[in-house]
């Protein structure tokens, strides 16, 4: 591996490594991307993180929302699998945003990122609801991912008020008890505005992310959209997933 990039910022540290083809970002020796721009499937929590947008139809122009950019792997792969007409990431933290411009080249049409806090943003937005909204939102504390907004009512709902009608909410989790806490599996006026729900997870992290819908969702359709877009099925072998339906 060879340290490409490193600097303390306001008692961070940032450091891009290189290993092979694969680019990774580290704030604070926790791992926030990776991406290989040859061998873009990870079998990692990035590709958990697109594979709800596989319920949509191929030819679906999506709008997406990333909350929580790190170094931007995920907007890459959505940008590279999905017809997607704009894919807006918040994050948080600038040094990420120039970081992920810089190294990892999320920059130009179809994305747009925006320096901000994504709670403050999702409260007061006003524009074009969205497609598709993944939730990844974390912060470092004894060098372990904490969840910065819990998946309560109220988180829930302000996600929902700026989703389009038959869109996705895609939220990851640490751990599997973390997960399973999430609002629209309990409350049951969430569980009538969002009643699928898949649950996505990889045999080598620790992540599951929960995807939100009141579009119907099946483990099949997944594999289904998989074999509809042919840069997904030459590398199906590259993905390391398991996909169950919770309710």
């Amino acid at each position: 591996m060879a340290l490409v990039f490193e600097k303390n910022h306001q008692g961070v540290n940032y450091q891009i490594v290189q290993a092979g083809n694969s680019i990774r970002l580290y704030t604070d020796k926790v791992l926030h991307t990776q991406y290989n721009h040859q061998q873009k499937l990870t079998s990692s929590v990035w590709d958990l993180l697109f594979l709800p947008a596989l319920v949509f139809p191929v030819d679906k122009p999506l709008r997406v929302l990333v909350l929580g950019v790190g170094g931007g792997a995920v907007l890459k792969m959505l940008d590279e699998y999905f017809h997607c007409t704009k894919i807006t990431g918040l994050e948080l933290n600038p040094m990420h945003i120039q970081l992920a411009e810089k190294f990892f080249q999320v920059k130009g049409r179809p994305f747009e990122l925006i320096e901000g806090d994504a709670i403050e943003y999702v409260e007061n937005y006003q524009g074009e609801k969205f497609d598709l909204i993944i939730d990844d939102l974390f912060y470092e504390e004894d060098n372990e991912p904490i969840k910065v907004a819990a998946p309560d009512n109220i988180w829930l709902l302000h996600l929902y008020s700026i989703l389009k009608p038959n869109g996705v909410i895609a939220m990851n989790f640490v751990g599997r008890k973390a997960a399973l806490s999430a609002a629209p599996l309990h409350n049951g006026y969430l569980m009538g505005l969002l009643p699928n729900c898949l649950h996505f997870t990889t045999p080598f992290y620790d992540n599951h992310v929960l995807a939100f819908s009141k579009r119907e969702m099946m483990p099949g359709l997944v594999k289904q959209g998989i074999k509809q877009r042919p840069l997904l099925a030459s590398n199906k072998n590259k993905l390391r997933y398991a996909c169950r339906q919770l309710k």
